[in-house]
């Protein structure tokens, strides 16, 4: 769903077709084409568009639980095809997983196995896509932008709250989120986490109107 996240991201920016493109130096036929996913952005063009709109790479790969911090990244096309290779070899030994498993978990054949785990091919999207989900883990850390490997089953179920939320409801989490992490840090500072997570129970019950709607 790449082409509806790109959508999304221009128009949340208020950005038309052509100053997107104009922002990254493609024709605006281009640009369509990618929104109605009548072609497919390569790795270098997906890390450019991510970098724009800030968000990580999985996000416009149709990723949800991806929500970490992206960084700005520039790709030398030789060295990333290298390191690649070499995060999926070593994910693979750290999981234990043989080149036959990792070859039916993505679905590859020989000739395409060998070409990530011994030539230094740069995957198109949808590979990497079937390269993390053999592996477990996020897009972002198999392209190096980020150093964590996949979100916890906590964090999971915080999403999958968070995401049944309409949008008004999301406003209110998160700008209560921001004041929550201040307090948070300043009450661990001042040595009384203890009082202020008594505090915070108070103020948000687990049951009772207050609690449910908040």
């Amino acid at each position: 769903m790449f082409g509806k996240r790109i959508v999304e991201l221009r128009k949340r920016q208020g950005l038309t077709q052509a100053e997107l493109a104009r922002a990254m130096g493609i024709s605006r036929s281009a640009l369509s084409l990618y929104e109605i996913e009548k072609r497919e952005p390569d790795i270098e063009t997906l890390s450019k568009l991510a970098s724009l709109f800030n968000v990580p790479v999985g996000y416009i790969l149709g990723n949800e639980h991806e929500v970490i911090d992206y960084a700005n990244y520039t790709m030398d096309t030789p060295e990333f095809a290298f390191n690649f290779k070499m995060r999926v070899r070593d994910l693979m030994a750290e999981q234990k997983m043989s080149e036959d498993d990792f070859a039916k978990r993505t679905g590859f054949h020989t000739d395409e196995k060998d070409s990530y785990l011994y030539g230094n091919k740069i995957p198109s999207i949808e590979d990497l896509i079937k390269i993390s989900k053999a592996l477990n883990v996020s897009t972002d850390y198999l392209l190096n932008i980020s150093t964590r490997k996949r979100i916890t089953a906590e964090e999971e179920m915080l999403l999958q709250t968070f995401n049944r939320c309409d949008d008004e409801c999301k406003k209110y989490l998160m700008a209560k989120a921001g004041v929550l992490c201040v307090e948070g840090i300043s009450a661990v500072a001042a040595g009384e986490y203890g009082k202020y997570v008594d505090e915070e129970k108070k103020s948000f019950p687990s049951s009772g109107t207050e609690g449910k709607r908040a």
